[in-house]
């Protein structure tokens, strides 16, 4: 697979997470933070926006492969 195809599927896996991350952290917010504190609010959304950066980190790698021979 050349590094083209990776970045386009990539694109694609990227933009497809991003939404369901925020549908989950949506749903977890319905489900448990809904009367919670402000400040509750804020470390999560802190943490849960945060943690998103590790499984993109595996595609942004992936898609930055070389290409092989």
């Amino acid at each position: 697979m050349t590094q083209r195809q990776r970045k386009a599927i990539g694109t694609v896996v990227s933009i497809v997470s991003i939404i369901v991350w925020a549908v989950i952290g949506m749903w977890l917010y319905e489900l448990w933070l809904v009367d919670a504190p402000n400040w509750a609010h804020l470390i999560f959304f802190v943490l849960f926006g945060l943690a998103w950066i590790f499984p993109a980190m595996i595609v942004i790698r992936w898609m930055a492969k070389p290409d092989s021979k």
